[in-house]
């Protein structure tokens, strides 16, 4: 059994908690609007909560304790039940230094971070993948938008 995670911008808690009763997510197609419900982006090796956190502090240059004592580091929005879905927070510090980090700089991290820590994806794959998370944290910061993280287990 794996987790699969799913990060997306929403504008408030209450409208990120409604993924929780669309099938399959927020990248699932909205029917009334013919496309995704929410910007999202896939990244199913990154956990909310430590592996974020262990790259956080890299990026922000916080220590670990302060970057998941921070309210909103993963935060519970809603909850599917024991077996999920979950939705929680990125929080808001790490989302600003995700939209303000240059892709080179975020793609060197990233490959030292792999090197340091058990992740559980090929490190070409985490880059392309943080890349595309700090692409959604820009246009997240720019429609005043908050992250957060769909997580649901798989089989």
């Amino acid at each position: 059994m794996g987790i699969l995670t799913e990060y997306f911008a929403a504008p408030t808690d209450e409208a990120a908690a409604t993924v929780l009763s669309a099938p399959g997510g927020p990248s699932a197609p909205d029917r009334t609007a013919g496309g995704p419900r929410f910007d999202t982006v896939e990244l199913p090796s990154v956990d909310p909560f430590v592996m974020l956190g262990t790259l956080a502090e890299m990026l922000c240059g916080l220590p670990y304790g302060e970057i998941t004592a921070n309210p909103r580091h993963g935060a519970l929005v809603g909850s599917g039940g024991d077996e999920g879905p979950w939705v929680v927070t990125v929080s808001e510090v790490l989302t600003a230094d995700l939209a303000a980090s240059q892709p080179n700089r975020l793609a060197e991290m990233v490959r030292a971070w792999t090197r340091t820590h058990a992740v559980n994806a090929p490190p070409h794959r985490l880059v392309a993948g943080m890349v595309a998370l700090s692409a959604l944290a820009s246009r997240a910061v720019v429609n005043r938008e908050s992250l957060y993280c769909w997580t649901c287990l798989s089989d």
